[in-house]
């Protein structure tokens, strides 16, 4: 009988198939070590991140640089930093035309002409129109200012000079732990510093200001909003002599409506999941030539892409086809929020033959005629993606160690002549 069971078909098919589960398990056990565990070992920089620089733009810029937009003058932008006492990092300078005066305990926090190292502060400052004695203080330095001047240039109407204006902003500590500031319109990289700094006054130190380099906010002028009525609306615009904001539930509030660009990113990243963004478009540039140089330039090609610069997303759109162009390297090739904004609009206007559909559910109509483009308003479905493309190569290295200067610290000439090898 047992001759006869180990003869039967479905007796030996039975055993094959345990078999063949055995060593699936045993291949797909392999492929998980190789790919998720192996690394962590053999090379760590798989699962940290490309640099410090790309640490402190992820974990400490984006969770507190805030985006809305005015519903005065086209819906246009409004940016603010959320700064915090003792953890934001803040640079104060003059220059021969903008000049900072303030009470004398904060003078040291002012970085003059010709100083050497570069002195930062965690201490939460910022800067404001001369108020109350300081108004006086501000206007009588700016005629000493001008005065100065034309001492200097005192042919200046015969030589065709223009006299200079003499921007003049006051140095002070705000009360409470928190505090908003106008930031930058182009903030797809911010300041860094990686030698010739030090960080005076700092009691509470955090851990990203022991960094071989740190992120800083340079010269912040508070935010302010004014109120308006606009027919039956009550709205809003920034005003350097408004209202200031009291806390970071008036700012994200329904009223002012601002989000931080972390949000932004992580939204920006579904939707570009959502709209199937990853079909046509692919997200890495591999080690060949063509995608070294067609992402970056014959002179400065752009460095490959490496694992670690995908660490902070939730999902990693490899993709699947090139039939538009690789993104990798999008927020330095094409870090224009204009070009974006025509892009989705019309991508036939912009590109040539492009086959992208256009994407107008990302504008809104604008009843008022107040907008000065020509395609619709950008809605937040616009500000979501585009900012998360602006994180596209943007954050490999910092800006002294930028690869599009000529400044490459991964040697992509190298890489493409053979003289290196990618680890």
């Amino acid at each position: 009988m047992s001759n006869q069971k180990k003869d039967n078909f479905f007796y030996r098919l039975e055993w094959s198939a345990i078999i063949s589960v055995f060593w699936i398990i045993v291949l797909f056990s392999f492929s998980v070590a190789i790919v998720l565990i192996a690394p962590r070992h053999l090379d760590p920089s798989w699962t940290q991140p490309t640099s410090s620089y790309q640490v402190q733009m992820y974990e400490i810029i984006d969770p507190n640089f805030y985006i809305s937009s005015a519903p005065l003058a086209g819906h246009e932008l409004q940016h603010v930093y959320h700064l915090k006492d003792n953890f934001s990092l803040l640079g104060f300078f003059e220059t021969d035309n903008f000049k900072i005066i303030s009470p004398p305990e904060l003078d040291k926090y002012i970085n003059r002409n010709k100083e050497k190292t570069t002195k930062l502060t965690a201490k939460l400052l910022m800067l404001r129109y001369p108020t109350g004695p300081f108004e006086e203080i501000a206007n009588n330095y700016r005629d000493k200012l001008q005065k100065e001047w034309e001492q200097k240039h005192p042919n200046w109407l015969q030589e065709g000079l223009v006299k200079p204006d003499f921007e003049i902003w006051e140095l002070f500590a705000p009360k409470g732990e928190e505090g908003f500031a106008l930031a930058p319109s182009d903030n797809t990289t911010e300041n860094w510093i990686d030698k010739d700094y030090e960080i005076i006054d700092n009691k509470v130190k955090q851990p990203h200001h022991f960094n071989d380099g740190v992120v800083y906010f340079s010269n912040v002028r508070e935010y302010r909003i004014k109120h308006y009525t606009f027919g039956d609306e009550d709205i809003w615009r920034y005003d350097p002599k408004g209202e200031q904001i009291n806390n970071l539930e008036e700012l994200a509030g329904h009223q002012l409506g601002f989000r931080s660009r972390q949000e932004l990113i992580k939204l920006g990243e579904h939707i570009y999941a959502i709209e199937g963004c990853w079909y046509c478009h692919t997200d890495q540039t591999r080690t060949l030539v063509q995608d070294l140089v067609l992402n970056g330039s014959d002179s400065y090609p752009a460095p490959p892409s490496s694992a670690n610069e995908y660490i902070y997303q939730e999902i990693t759109f490899p993709g699947t086809r090139r039939i538009g162009p690789d993104l990798s390297r999008v927020g330095v090739k094409r870090p224009s929020r204009d070009w974006h904004k025509s892009h989705f609009w019309s991508p036939k206007t912009a590109s040539k033959g492009s086959i992208m559909p256009s994407f107008r559910h990302f504008f809104d109509f604008d009843p008022r005629g107040t907008s000065a483009v020509l395609p619709g308003i950008p809605n937040y479905r616009f500000e979501a993606i585009f900012q998360y493309m602006m994180t596209k190569g943007t954050r490999i290295t910092p800006p002294t160690e930028a690869w599009w200067l000529g400044k490459d610290p991964i040697k992509t000439k190298e890489i493409i002549e053979g003289q290196r090898k990618l680890k």
